[in-house]
């Protein structure tokens, strides 16, 4: 665990997440948990052995990964309305089990050795912005067009720091295969790019801090990213054209990564292309 501002730490030891950890004298606050139950709850015991007290565990999205997380915490959850509706779905008994189902065959040697494995849902939900205060920090928590359901980020103003979770990520693909609006994100993006107040970002994935001016790569994909899922469905979006350009755009921004880089690279652009789908048949349903 890496202190990257007073009491403020990042963990990246569970791949390929960024965890955060905020510390104060009424308690930590946990930011993220990894989808694995066994590295989840050591995730908890590594902040307690820190914070002492946890407070509040903050879900940064509503995805499969962050809800799985969850199914172990054993403390408040704070997220957007959005994941709380998520998540609400396995009140129900068909995704409830469909949720343990999945659970289970992901992580087949873990959930055995737990008893209280369930779907658990946030305590304190809202839709636009919530500040929890702290003796240490005054953290403003803000919903946000970002990389999936549910985005949220997290301001400490008075460190002029801010934990971006998935709508920010460094020398790794942007995960767009789950994007919501992939033109508001950029548009956050943006407006991130142009904030004064903030100096430093703990982006979701890559390295634990970075300065602002390096979110600019990810915003030069982004924009490639939409540019060349318009031309695959101006062509008719055959596998062909998906292969060329997720194999151009690996080489040209991820080359090290190699064929993973290329996979989530083509994952993005069969997402795009739907998004831009969808939007065509709602203007066709409208005129």
């Amino acid at each position: 665990m890496k202190e990257v501002a007073p009491g403020v730490f990042v963990e990246s030891s569970y791949p390929p997440y960024n965890l955060v950890l905020i510390t104060s004298d009424r308690g930590g606050i946990v930011v993220d948990l990894p989808p694995s139950p066994m590295h989840a709850m050591n995730w908890l015991e590594q902040a307690r052995g820190v914070a002492g007290t946890l407070r509040y565990v903050i879900l940064t999205d509503g995805t499969r990964d962050r809800q799985m997380g969850a199914a172990i915490c054993d403390v408040p959850i704070v997220a957007t309305e959005v994941t709380l509706g998520l998540m609400k779905v396995c009140d129900e008994d068909r995704p409830r089990r469909d949720f343990m189902d999945e659970l289970v065959a992901r992580y087949p040697n873990e959930v055995g050795a737990f008893d209280n494995l369930e779907p658990r849902k946030p305590m304190l939900a809202f839709s636009e912005t919530i500040t929890l205060y702290t003796d240490g920090h005054d953290l403003q928590i803000e919903a946000v067009a970002g990389a999936a359901p549910g985005s949220l980020w997290i301001w400490a103003a008075d460190q002029e720091l801010l934990i971006a979770g998935d709508t920010v990520v460094l020398d790794v693909v942007p995960p767009m295969a789950d994007v919501p609006d992939s033109k508001a994100w950029l548009n956050t993006m943006t407006a991130l790019a142009r904030c004064a107040s903030v100096k430093m970002i703990i982006p979701g994935r890559g390295a634990s801090a970075i300065c602002k001016d390096e979110i600019e790569p990810q915003r030069e994909f982004m924009r490639v990213m939409r540019r060349a899922a318009r031309t695959i469905a101006y062509k008719g979006a055959d596998n062909l054209g998906f292969k060329l350009t997720a194999q151009e755009l690996g080489q040209t921004f991820f080359n090290r990564q190699g064929q993973k880089a290329v996979k989530q690279i083509r994952a993005g652009l069969e997402h795009l292309v739907a998004e831009i789908a969808a939007l065509e048949e709602a203007e066709d349903v409208e005129a």
